[in-house]
């Protein structure tokens, strides 16, 4: 497994070369929901999720969208109009969340992002979230971008 130095250039890029972010953060996004599907722990890990979870990024245009259903996950561009669920970033809010800098909670409770969705989903994301960057912390480098 990686260290987390080589996870945090992988951040450091995306947050540095801005006309590239999109398509840098769709390879970060395939790679982590590939780990899902060739990980058996995490297909167990959102084993009971049965949700589509729209993620927006108000400031560029990237919206893309996660269906999670009984450990299976799949992930498109666009915007889902049946999801249940909705997260709605800025790039540089998203950027400090990737870097630690900042805690979705916290930036939600403050306002910076908006969130449509009942309490239930909302935690479930920040699991499935916090799944994520765990395992691009341990398993992502900058030549997978």
């Amino acid at each position: 497994m990686l260290n987390s130095k080589s996870y945090n250039s992988v951040i450091h890029y995306l947050e540095y070369h801005d006309e590239e972010f999109i398509a840098t953060l769709d390879k970060i996004i395939k790679f982590a929901v590939n780990k899902f599907k060739i990980t058996e722990e995490l297909r167990e890990e959102i084993i009971e999720y049965d949700d589509i979870y729209q993620i927006i990024i108000t400031d560029i245009d990237f919206n893309f969208w996660l269906n999670i259903s009984h450990g299976s996950i799949i992930y498109k561009k666009g915007i889902n109009r049946s999801a249940s669920f909705r997260i709605r970033y800025t790039e540089d809010i998203l950027v400090k969340i990737l870097k630690r800098e900042m805690y979705g909670t916290d930036a939600y409770m403050k306002g910076i992002i908006k969130v449509d969705g009942d309490l239930s989903q909302g935690l479930k994301f920040i699991k499935l979230f916090r799944l994520f960057i765990k395992y691009l912390n341990n398993g992502f480098k900058k030549e997978d971008i």
